[in-house]
């Protein structure tokens, strides 16, 4: 049988266990460049389907001791300069335009995509009034296709947390590329980067070796995977590979990988590992 997700994140705990007895509780369990410690790793729930048949994900119980993953604090500072902050460049190619939260206010902003000169670009319009833009060259078009993400969902929170923009654009038949943006603590729109390097930027692959993004909801807060894939012989098992993110403002944080595991053939494996699986934004390849 399958090991679920949390079930694998439950296990990976439970084996260091005995190491951090004998060490500081402040020792953490992740990468020395990584701030997320092994409290995160015990609420994760299950994002891996149960058979060869059957695409729906097992979600595993929660432990008993509810710990909350880090999240990004909604900026608190003054707006600053940003890029874009004259508003939308006259001869644009207007997109998709998107209302919803990115300060954390309760106030809807507004999101629009557009493309100028080639490039496509994100801009915020927060409705205290401050413009903000970002250049998103992602993907082989001119324009990429942006939809809401509740990254930061908290059951309970007394403020909702801000929504994260996903931006996706296509590049050859069955794959794509996607990075998210959310606001720097200047209320400036960004895409998330590496720390001290370039925009991170995911890929969707239908085409294996398969990758993709799954997302779960579970002990009252939301979950992402970024997951991949791969068959060592046509007809085999497959070897799946999942690793949490987080980001505080702008920069994207990973866990260390949780413990791969293995399925068998079938048209499961490509639905939830080569795909936006369980996310607010729909499957590209239903």
């Amino acid at each position: 049988m399958m090991m679920g997700f949390s079930t694998r994140v439950a296990l990976a705990v439970a084996a260091v266990a005995g190491l951090m007895a004998s060490c500081s509780d402040s020792e953490s369990i992740g990468s020395p460049d990584t701030s997320v410690t092994a409290s995160f790793a015990t609420t994760a729930s299950a994002v891996a389907a149960t058979s060869s048949t059957a695409p729906v994900a097992t979600t595993t119980a929660a432990p008993t001791t509810i710990l909350t993953p880090p999240t990004s604090t909604p900026p608190t500072t003054a707006p600053g300069a940003c890029d874009g902050a004259d508003g939308i460049p006259a001869g644009a190619a207007i997109g998709t335009i998107l209302h919803g939260d990115l300060d954390g206010d309760l106030v809807d902003d507004t999101v629009t995509e557009y493309s100028l000169d080639g490039v496509p670009h994100v801009h915020a319009l927060l409705g205290t009034g401050g413009h903000s833009d970002a250049a998103v060259p992602i993907g082989f078009a001119d324009h990429v296709a942006i939809t809401f993400e509740d990254f930061d969902y908290s059951a309970g929170a007394a403020t909702k947390p801000p929504v994260a923009v996903l931006a996706v654009g296509p590049t050859m038949a069955g794959t794509a590329q996607f990075t998210f943006l959310t606001l720097t603590s200047h209320y400036c729109i960004q895409p998330w980067h590496l720390d001290g390097a370039g925009v991170f930027v995911g890929r969707i692959s239908a085409e294996g070796p398969y990758e993709g993004l799954s997302c779960e909801t579970a002990a009252g807060s939301r979950y992402y995977a970024l997951n991949t894939a791969e068959q060592a012989a046509p007809g085999g098992q497959w070897t799946i590979t999942q690793t949490v993110i987080h980001h505080d403002f702008t920069t994207v944080l990973f866990d260390p990988p949780l413990p791969s595991i293995t399925m068998p053939d079938g048209p499961d494996v490509r639905t939830v590992y080569g795909d936006f699986y369980g996310c607010d934004t729909p499957a590209m390849f239903p």
